[in-house]
Formats: structure tokens, sequence, C-alpha cells
């Protein structure tokens, strides 16, 4: 199939009629020749939303990703190049998969101003010019090749960092200088933060980093990672989060999966340095899913606490809302996202968050709404065990 791209040096492929059971509506994959192969970009499509997807782990074989994507079984596949148009239809009868071909006269007529819009190279991993730094986060064999059991992982740290590069810049800018401070709580192999100090050096950006997770071998991991790296400003620490005493300030606090409360230890910790910037993905909600009664939530409500999954659901969904808006009454811009498909990872919720200059008034305003959800659900959250809220007038 991969013969109708093969003599061409731009397409654009759209699959749809997806296969039962699939989470996507639709994936389009938009591909032109380089010097080094091919130029892909992956977009995948749900009702409601768009998730680009780095595919540096096939390296730059638009053939090969247009391969994969066939193999999923979708009904249609529409192939557009400036030569001419493809579509391919493929049933599924009595377990045989079959295929039919057809040919069009080109459908696109502009291709000139046909660009691939997606991330800059420089500021992503690839396993051409990181293969070291893969190879030492363990997520690339001795022949740079990405691991087939850490491919995802490699996918949620090169997303994470596309997205993340843009705000560290602005904020190194506004640094005048100083090194960055970043602190990862709960860091486990620290992939992610390892990898923003390695993009960061690599473009004239000093950070400091320091970790701590209670897994003794995990820090010894990254203690030696750092070393092989050349990172010598970087520190780890086995202990807890709280217990965590230096740095007394920092710029930057990354918390990826920290588990249940760990995660509102980290956002304290945050608060208690005046982080700038932090970067957070929640981990396991039983805190919160614990204190859900009947008796105590919306007389409307009460019927999400008959099943486990959807009880657990309103218990993750509940943690996260109150956790994003303790961050916005200490002055936060703070969001909640998706920042990954859920096909690499079922732990694909972002809690971001950027201190602005937030009025006084508008910081209790979300505070007392903190309070308010609390009440109507008789729930307390441990972040709002582990910091004082703001108290004043809200008129």
């Amino acid at each position: 199939m991969t013969s109708l791209v093969s003599e061409t040096k731009i397409f654009i492929a759209t699959c749809s009629k997806p296969p039962i059971g699939s989470p996507w509506k639709r994936v389009v994959v938009t591909a032109a020749r380089a010097a080094d192969g091919w130029d892909v970009h992956v977009e995948r499509f749900t009702r409601t939303q768009s998730f680009t997807d780095p595919v540096d782990a096939y390296g730059n074989d638009a053939e090969k990703v247009l391969e994969l994507e066939l193999s999923h079984g979708w009904g249609q596949v529409h192939i557009q190049t400036p030569e001419s148009d493809s579509v391919i239809l493929q049933r599924l009868k009595s377990g045989n998969r079959t295929s039919t071909i057809l040919r069009k006269p080109p459908s696109r007529k502009e291709w000139e101003q046909f660009t691939i819009g997606h991330r800059t190279k420089a500021t992503l991993l690839t396993t051409d010019a990181d293969a070291h730094l893969l190879q030492v986060l363990d997520l690339a064999s001795a022949d740079g090749m990405i691991l087939a059991a850490m491919a995802d992982k490699f996918r949620q740290v090169n997303h994470l960092c596309a997205q993340w590069m843009p705000q560290l810049r602005t904020l190194a800018a506004s640094l005048k200088g100083r090194p960055m401070s970043i602190v990862d709580a709960g860091c486990g192999k620290a992939y992610m933060s390892l990898a923003l100090v390695y993009l960061l050096r690599r473009e004239g950006i000093a950070a400091k980093l320091h970790g701590i997770d209670t897994n003794p071998h995990v820090i010894e991991h990254c203690r030696n990672a750092a070393s092989e790296l050349g990172m010598d400003n970087t520190t780890f620490t086995c202990g807890t989060i709280g217990s965590l005493a230096e740095p007394v300030s920092c710029d930057v606090v990354i918390a990826l999966h920290a588990c249940d409360t760990a995660t509102d230890d980290a956002l304290a910790l945050a608060l208690r340095m005046q982080a700038a910037v932090m970067i957070i993905a929640p981990c396991c909600h039983h805190y919160v899913q614990q204190q859900l009664r009947s008796p105590s939530v919306p007389d409307e409500a009460r019927a999400l606490l008959d099943d486990g999954i959807t009880r657990e659901r309103l218990g993750d969904l509940l943690t996260d809302t109150v956790r994003r808006d303790v961050l916005r009454s200490f002055g936060y811009d703070a969001h909640l996202e998706e920042f990954i498909a859920l096909e690499h990872t079922q732990k694909n919720v972002l809690l971001r968050a950027v201190r602005v200059n937030m009025p006084e008034r508008d910081q209790h305003r979300w505070a007392d709404r903190v309070r308010h959800t609390c009440k109507a659900w008789g729930i307390q959250p441990r972040i709002c065990e582990l910091v004082s809220l703001p108290t004043g007038s809200t008129t």
C-alpha cells in the first residue's frame, strides 16, 4: 500500500471510518520529503479534540507510519498527492481484511504553500540528534532505536517538552541571566526534568535541577544519569516531598504522577517556594474518593456513588478541580487539560499553572469557591489541609 506514496515528494493521508472500539474518529498523516528522509506530522481527532502525535519513535519513515495506520483497520484512507489521489477501502469479512484501491485525478490543486504544520525539531528530542540522552534515560537501545516498551514514555516526554519549552524560554528571559531553578517532586527516573535541562542547556539557558523521591534505587539512577550527561548543576535526594527543605525557592516545580496526596505535597511545596511555573500530572485520588458519602453529596449526584467506577471518576474530578482553584486563589493562571492521547497513558490529565498578577479580590473569590465546593460535596482534599486559603473581602 505504501507504494502509493513512494514516488511522491509530499502527501496527505486522511484515515476515516474507524474500526470498532477506536478512540479516534479521524487521523490525518501529512508528510514531505526532507534531507534525512521524511518530515512527518500525525494529528488524531476525537469528536471534540485533536492531538498531535510525535512520531520520532518511527524515525523519519512516513511510509512506515502510513503502513501502521493502515494496519489499524480504518475503513477508508484517502491519500492525496500532487500527482493523483488514491482511496483505499478496507473491509473485514469472516476475519479476513480485504482492500480495494481507487485511483483518481488529484483533488488538491495548491501544493506550493503546503507546509508540515508541527513542531520545530530543535526543541524536541529525536533519535538521531539526541541518541545519547535517550540511551542514558533508558528510552533507547544501544543502536539508538526507541525501545518498544518505552515508546509511550518517549511520546509523553517529547510532547510535554514541546508544550513547555516556549513557556520556559519566556521565563528564562525574565531571570536576566540567573540559572533557572527546577524542582522535580516525586521525580522517579526524572525523564521529564532531565530532558528539559538538556534542552535548555542546548539553547544556552542555564538551569539547576533538584529531584526528590522516596525510592533510593531511582535516586541512584538519576544521579548516575546526570553524571553521564555532564549535568553538574543537579542534585537528587531520597525522602518525602514534604521533607524537602532546600531550595527555599524555585522557578519551576514538576510533579508527574506523584501518587495520591503526594501531588498535594508537591503543590504545597510549589506554593511555599512561590514557583513561577507548575507542571503537574496528578495520579490516583483515593483521599477524596474515600470521603464521598451519600448523605453529604448533593441529592442529584448520589447516583454517581452507586458504582465504583463512577465514584472513582467523581473523586478524580473533584480532587483536581479543587487543586486547580486553590492555585487560582494564590494568584496562578491554572487549568486542567489532557496532555496526550489515552492510548499512550491513562494518566493523561495535566494541571498547568503560571503565576500571574491577579488582583486580591479575584484570589479571594477563588478561595470562596474552594470552600463552597468542599462544603457542597462534604470533602476535605489534602491540599486544603496543607495550605491556608486567602481570606478577605470579595467586593
